[in-house]
């Protein structure tokens, strides 16, 4: 299972990707700027989206929703510059796990598998393909930046600067400009007030101090409903050992929740039902997450043997992956163990407890592909000089231990 802080970072992730609508849709203190950023942050996202279809870790409905979210954000933006023009209400929470699947998995393997990128063979060539996209947004930060020394009063233009170096990954130069917005509103915007706390968690190490807190209340306390100010007042809560706080930021958070956004639902009940058991209150199951929530019974025992004459073909010292993925769609493990090769043959039990992701685990399927892969480098991407085998259309419920020989040679 993943431990809370990871899964505090994996929040932080998510959230980052929740300011992109706004990003796209509001006013800044000059049109042109504004349209060279929210250009290439549409041209961005767009981008990776068609990375992630091209390489099956989302399907063409899906992609077709975020693409349409996309630029029906950007249309918005470039037809009324001088409002405000996305909703916050509903209709950001079915996109908020599809956006942020390849972050969060990128994210994951970085942390849990010393080095592990990315089981698409194609992440390089993704991630390298979009520096001319971050080359763009630079670009526009640099003139927003000059401009704003002229007019150091213009609170739209510090908000976008913010919002603009949240996504440049510049969280100490984000935090002072939600600093000097927040001194223009005289602390009594609560985006405002939220963006800043957000900025100097980031800026912190995903850290969120007393202080950040202090933001998310007094935020909370001006539009008590306010998503991302639960959202964060709750993980706050959490790092601050204020279990039974954020337990009540978070119920709250998933009460505004539509049931039929079951990837959010259960993401969200994993993480409040840990601020649960840390605070000694009982924990209730969610009647709209019951079925993803029940993975007792999904478990696949794996014996993982290697086939005879391939024992000079790697070192003991290589790393062994054994996971399971769909027969169809997202690529991504469901569940994954790592080893080394001097721990053939092994047995080991793939379940939830050892999924990438509470949107994307074992108990959501019913037959998976199960691959032991031995390889050179340490990385996911399967290269020349790998070892593996397969077993597909295995069911998640059964009961009897499958056998995966490794014979195969990528050449």
């Amino acid at each position: 299972m993943l431990n809370f802080w990871i899964i505090c970072a994996l929040l932080l992730i998510v959230a980052l990707i929740i300011i992109l609508p706004s990003l796209l849709a509001k006013q800044a203190p000059d049109d042109l700027d504004r349209k060279k950023i929210n250009r290439a942050v549409y041209e961005k996202k767009l981008l990776e989206l068609e990375g992630d279809l091209n390489n099956d870790l989302i399907d063409q409905e899906q992609y077709n929703i975020a693409k349409s979210d996309l630029e029906r954000s950007l249309i918005d933006d470039l037809e009324d510059h001088k409002q405000v023009v996305l909703n916050r209400s509903n209709n950001i929470l079915p996109i908020i796990v599809l956006l942020a699947l390849p972050a969060i998995a990128v994210f994951s393997y970085l942390k849990l598998n010393n080095g592990l990128i990315s089981l698409d063979p194609e992440f390089e060539r993704k991630m390298a393909s979009q520096q001319g996209q971050m080359t763009a947004i630079e670009d526009a930060i640099i003139e927003l930046e000059a401009k704003l020394k002229k007019d150091p009063d213009n609170l739209e233009g510090w908000q976008m600067l913010g919002r603009s170096y949240l996504v440049s990954k510049r969280f100490e130069d984000a935090a002072k400009a939600y600093a000097k917005a927040n001194e223009l509103t005289n602390g009594a915007n609560p985006e405002v007030l939220i963006s800043y706390g957000e900025a100097k968690g980031f800026a912190a190490g995903n850290n969120f101090d007393e202080s950040a807190m202090a933001l998310f209340t007094k935020a909370l306390k001006i539009n008590p409903n306010n998503e991302r100010g639960l959202w964060y007042a709750g993980l706050a809560a959490y790092q601050l050992q204020d279990y039974k706080g954020s337990v009540e930021y978070l119920e709250k958070l998933l009460q505004r929740v539509p049931n039929d956004q079951t990837d959010v639902r259960t993401a969200l009940v994993k993480y409040l039902n840990d601020a649960k058991q840390k605070a000694g209150i009982e924990i209730v199951g969610d009647a709209t997450t019951s079925k993803q929530m029940d993975s007792a019974k999904s478990k696949i025992t794996v014996n993982v043997m290697l086939s005879d004459g391939l024992h000079k073909k790697f070192e003991n010292s290589d790393t062994l992956f054994i996971y399971a993925r769909a027969m169809n769609g997202p690529k991504m493990p469901l569940a994954l163990v790592k080893m080394t090769a001097e721990d053939l043959p092994t047995t080991v039990t793939l379940d939830d407890s050892v999924s990438m992701m509470p949107s994307m685990t074992l108990s959501s399927m019913e037959k998976v592909e199960v691959i032991a892969r031995i390889s050179k480098s340490g990385q996911a991407v399967m290269q020349s000089g790998d070892l593996f085998g397969s077993v597909k259309s295995v069911k998640t419920d059964q009961s009897e231990t499958i056998d995966v020989v490794i014979s195969e040679l990528v050449p």
